[in-house]
């Protein structure tokens, strides 16, 4: 199997994570120092399942949608109806 590569049930490094998330083996030692990362240690080393992380990464994903702002949609130019996602209101 390529070092890029991964399985469902594979066990990964920093340096195998690092590639498959795209971030940097700095970045990740310190989510798992504040805890924001699922990992587990085997002899003293730190191992990442790739089970976990991809469900991590599924709840992280489901967060930042929820985070993201508002945006008006409609026309508001000619005094119409102000349209948000969470309903309308005369403007």
């Amino acid at each position: 199997m390529k070092e890029t590569e991964t399985t469902e049930n594979e066990v990964m490094n920093y340096k195998e994570l690092s590639a498959y998330l795209k971030l940097s083996q700095g970045n990740l030692r310190q989510k798992v120092m504040n805890g924001k990362l699922p990992f587990f240690k085997i002899d003293g080393a730190v191992r990442f399942s790739k089970k976990k992380i991809d469900a991590w990464l599924e709840e992280h994903h489901k967060g930042a949608k929820r985070k993201q702002p508002h945006f008006p949609i409609g026309n508001v130019e000619n005094g119409g109806e102000l349209i948000t996602d969470g309903g309308s209101k005369e403007i």
